[in-house]
This record gives structure tokens, C-alpha cells and sequence, in this order.
């Protein structure tokens, strides 16, 4: 007794090797079938000793064809049996076969079609679960590898079977895989039932179901449904919690509208997930004057207040310690602020920053917090590091300019920091040829300038080694948080913040004045020396 094919075989291919036997000299077939499946034999005579093996074969149109042409001739002989694996069947001692006509054999094909669910029936598989199973497979073949798209053969009226609700364990006791004890509970069950096409439901079925066992199939159906998962939560944007770094600033009043934000967010592939906006250091018409007696102190109050707020945020805690969404970050406030607020984030948590963009005009999606559309990618050497004095051995502070929006000249720097037109104390420089408030008009602007102010920090920190750094910064409000954002949260030297103060009743500009300082431990209100743990 030969060795059945491994694999099974289509019914193309049953009906070819029938075909090429018969031309061979060998006509008799002998087929063994139990309710779903059949395995056949060819010889020169009907004789038990001269059978061999074709294989486990899929007995469909072609192949039934050329069996009943034998079966008129009188030439096929076949055996039922009880056994779950034809292959395994010893025709020798199985018992008498039958002289099969075409009327036996077409009414098995009927029957096993039934069993195995290939007539197109949905029979015990309800409306629900059917939905459940197609949703879950993303309206495609869930076989692994074949993933055609099914979804038409859902559609009203369509005509022919394409697709189909395959069950692993079949819904019946005699079917592929087939349990007497599971069949029944678990043939309406959407974990069991996989879509198929009509070619992958034939194979783990009618052409191989020994090859596809119901782990087998479950492990399949499992990678598919986690793969259909994965891939159609990728057309999900990330959710991002939006952080509004927002306040009057000289009087000017500071509105901001969620909608033209979420849209801005839409344009960066993020969305809000549903969470309304936080803020930090939101203060009111009475507190936007920096000039003001008041200003500070009653600033650096809220400051206290908002602190544990924005740490709750980082840390998760403000949610119930679930870990916290990427942050969306819109800011529009003084420069001290902005660049507390960036030391606050930090440079290492997922957060995206925006830019206010005064000038663009509205009715856009994103509004002025989208980015121009029309702006050219900007070359890499956009944002230059210039340094204009050197430090000399020991000097322990050192002064860093970044004029982006505009060339603030030196003299108009502190004493302190600038007389007789020489620097006082080492001093770099980030700035751009032609500094303006369009600066920041493209995404990749961010980055750059930030690259310089890591390349400016690496020079004035890690070789000049200065503990102390003056901070005067004329640059966009999405610059500002990116400072803060560079300064190391346990390792940076102090930084000493400076805002030029609004310009006199005879329109001499302001002169610059420190406001706060931060070091890797606290902000220190310097008009008053309060302090505020940042650690």
C-alpha cells in the first residue's frame, strides 16, 4: 500500500492526476470517504493488490466529472468510513466497496458540502456573529497570507459564494475537526469561526483538513485578528493631551479657541482624544503688564499654584496615575514663562509644540497654529551659533543671546553684560541671518534651532564649564519653550532670565531686566528671592 500525497490536492489537480492515470493504462479508482473528505486510488485492474495512492483530493466539479465518466464504465468502487483521517484507512481490511454510480456520488459531494459548510449556508452562524467575525478579519480572508478582500460579497443582492464563515471546530460532530462534546457549543461562537474565501475554506476542509487541526487554526486566526488590529489602529492618530501655556501679555488679551487647536493637532497626526485642555499660568487682563508693581509677584504666585498641577499631568497622577498621553503644547505667553514652562516639560517626554503664527490669515484648518503651507524645508545651517568672546580660565559666568525675530543690538544688553562696546562676560550667540517673527514658519525649524541651542549649551556648560548663564532671548513663543526644554532637569547651570521692559512714553526702547532664575533645583523670583521647587 503506497503513501497518500502529502498536501492534498486541489480539484484541478484530483481531476488532472485521474485524467493522466487513466491515460497511463490505469481507469479503476477506488475512493474512501468519510462525511467531509476523500482519498483515492488508482489501478490497471480493481484489484486490492495494485492500488496506489493520488491522495486526499477535493472530490469538486472537475474532479466529479471525470469520476462519473469512470463510474458509467463501471469503473469506481467506493468505501465509506467512520474514521476522521481517510489516510489512515487500510482498504485491504476495511471492508467491501461498492460499485459507485454518478447519483451516489454527486449525493455525497451534496452532503459534504453540508458538513463542511461549502454550500454557501450559513445555517447555525446568526446575523451577529457574522458581523463580529467579518469586522474582526477586516472583510478579508482570514487564512494566513491570503488576506483577499471580501467585503463586496457582503453586499445586497451580489451574486455566488466568495466568502465564508469556516469553523475550526466544525459546527458538526462529523466534520473537519469535529467534537461531540464542542461542535454544538461552540458553532455559533465568533472565536471559533474564521472568514474565509472560497479557495482557503475548500483547503483546511476538502483538500488537507489533516494538515489544519483546530490549533492550528486557532493560533492562524488569532495572528490575524491581533495583525487586523495593529494595522487598523495605525489610521488612529495618538491621542495627545493639549497644554495651553496661555496668558495677557502687556495688556494684550490672549483667546483661545479648542476647535482651530484640534485642527492643528489633525494636521500633526494628533488628536485630542476627547480630554478638554489644561493650563498653566493663565492670568488675567490685571496681570499682563510686566511693568506693573504686581506683575511678578502675584505671577510667580500662580506659578506656586499651577506647579503641582502640570506635575500631575507628567507624572500621570492627575489621572488616576494611568500613564499619560503625548503632550500638545500651545503657547502664547512672556518669555520667562515659556521658558520655565520648557524646563518644566522636558526635552525627554513626547511632547509637540506649536507656533502661534501672528500674521497668517484665518479661515484655514489649524487656523494661526497650523504651519504655513506654502514654507520651503530650511537648510541645515539655518540657525548659526556665533561665539563673540571666548572664555578665559576660571570665569564661572557667561551670557547667551538667541535673536531670532530680531538682531537686538549689543548695547542695548545690561552694563553687566555689555559696556564700551566690548562683552563683559563670555558670550555666544543663536541667531539666523535675517532674524524675523516668521522664523519658525516650518516644521523642521524646531529641531534645527534646537540642535543649536544643544550645540550652544555643549560649549558654554561642557568646555567653558560656567555655573551661572544670563539668558536674553528675543525669539518665537515655540523657541522659548525649547530652551527651557534643553536645560538638563539635574544637571544645567543656573540660568538668569531677562524680558525687555515695554518701551517709555517717548518710545525709547525698554531696557532689559532679570525676572527670574532657574536652576536645576528651583525658579527663584530674583526682585524678591521666593522660590519654587522644580525638582
Amino acid at each position: 500500500m503506497s503513501t497518500p500525497t502529502a498536501g492534498g490536492l486541489t480539484d484541478d489537480e484530483l481531476a488532472a492526476a485521474l485524467r493522466d492515470r487513466a491515460a497511463a493504462g490505469e481507469p479503476h479508482v477506488l475512493v474512501i470517504a468519510n462525511k467531509f473528505s476523500a482519498r483515492v486510488l488508482a489501478a490497471a485492474t480493481a484489484s486490492p493488490a495494485a492500488w496506489s495512492d493520488l491522495g486526499v483530493g477535493d472530490i469538486g466539479s472537475a474532479a466529479l466529472k471525470m469520476l462519473e465518466a469512470a463510474a458509467k464504465r463501471q469503473q469506481v468502487q467506493w468505501i465509506e468510513t467512520s474514521e476522521s483521517d481517510v489516510g489512515e484507512v487500510d482498504y485491504a481490511v476495511s471492508g467491501p466497496a461498492i460499485r459507485a454510480v454518478p447519483a451516489q456520488m454527486r449525493a455525497w459531494c451534496k452532503e459534504r458540502d453540508k458538513v463542511t459548510g461549502t454550500s454557501g449556508r450559513h445555517g447555525e452562524v446568526d446575523t451577529v456573529t457574522r458581523f463580529e467575525v467579518a469586522s474582526l478579519a477586516g472583510w478579508r480572508c482570514q487564512f494566513d497570507g491570503c488576506g483577499e478582500d471580501l467585503r463586496h460579497h457582503f453586499v445586497p443582492g451580489a451574486t455566488g459564494n466568495y466568502s465564508y464563515f469556516a469553523h475550526i471546530v466544525a459546527s458538526s460532530a462529523d466534520g473537519p475537526r469535529g467534537d461531540k462534546m464542542k461542535s454544538p457549543l461552540l458553532a455559533n461562537d465568533p472565536s471559533n469561526i474564521m472568514l474565509m474565501c472560497d479557495k482557503c475554506h475548500r483547503l483546511i476542509d476538502r483538500v488537507a483538513p489533516k494538515r489544519y487541526s483546530a490549533a492550528h487554526l486557532n493560533e492562524m486566526r488569532q495572528r490575524n485578528v491581533d495583525e487586523v488590529h495593529r494595522l487598523l489602529n495605525t489610521l488612529r492618530y495618538p491621542a495627545a493631551q493639549m497644554l495651553v501655556i496661555g496668558g495677557n501679555i502687556e495688556g494684550q488679551p490672549f483667546t483661545f479657541d479648542e476647535r482651530i487647536a484640534e485642527e492643528a493637532m489633525w494636521l500633526r497626526q494628533l488628536r485630542t482624544g476627547g480630554v478638554r485642555a489644561e493650563w498653566f499660568a493663565r492670568n488675567g487682563p490685571h496681570l499682563g503688564a510686566s511693568n506693573s508693581d504686581g506683575y511678578w509677584l502675584s505671577l510667580f504666585q500662580l506659578l506656586k499654584n499651577d506647579r503641582p498641577r502640570l506635575a500631575g499631568l507628567l507624572d500621570g497622577t492627575l489621572y488616576g496615575g494611568a500613564p499619560r498621553p503625548p503632550l500638545a503644547v500651545f503657547p502664547v505667553h512672556g518669555t520667562s514663562v515659556l521658558v520655565l514652562s520648557g524646563r518644566l516639560i522636558g526635552d525627554s517626554s513626547s511632547a509637540h509644540i506649536f507656533q502661534f503664527h501672528r500674521d497668517q490669515v484665518g479661515g484655514q484648518r489649524g487656523g494661526q497654529w497650523a504651519w504655513p503651507q506654502a514654507e520651503t524645508v530650511p537648510a541645515n545651517d539655518k540657525f548659526k551659533v556665533r561665539i563673540h568672546r571666548h572664555a578665559n580660565g576660571g570665569e564661572t559666568e557667561a551670557c547667551l543671546r538667541i535673536n531670532l525675530t530680531a538682531a537686538v543690538p549689543a548695547s542695548d544688553l545690561p552694563v553687566h553684560l555689555f559696556s564700551a562696546g566690548q562683552h563683559e562676560l563670555p558670550t555666544i550667540e543663536v541667531t539666523v541671518d535675517s532674524p524675523s517673527h516668521r522664523v519658525m514658519g516650518h516644521p523642521a525649524d524646531l529641531d534645527l534651532f534646537g540642535r543649536a541651542v544643544d550645540q550652544a549649551l555643549q560649549k558654554l556648560q561642557d568646555e567653558w564649564r560656567v555655573s551661572k548663564v544670563h539668558l536674553v532671548l528675543i525669539a518665537p513663543v515655540s523657541a522659548c519653550c525649547r530652551v527651557g526644554q534643553k536645560m538638563q532637569a539635574r544637571h544645567h547651570a543656573e540660568f538668569i532670565l531677562y524680558e525687555r521692559r515695554p518701551s517709555g512714553t517717548s518710545g525709547a526702547r525698554g531696557e532689559f531686566a532679570k525676572t527670574i532664575a532657574i536652576s536645576p533645583t528651583e525658579v527663584t523670583l530674583l526682585s524678591t528671592g521666593e522660590s519654587l521647587s522644580i525638582s
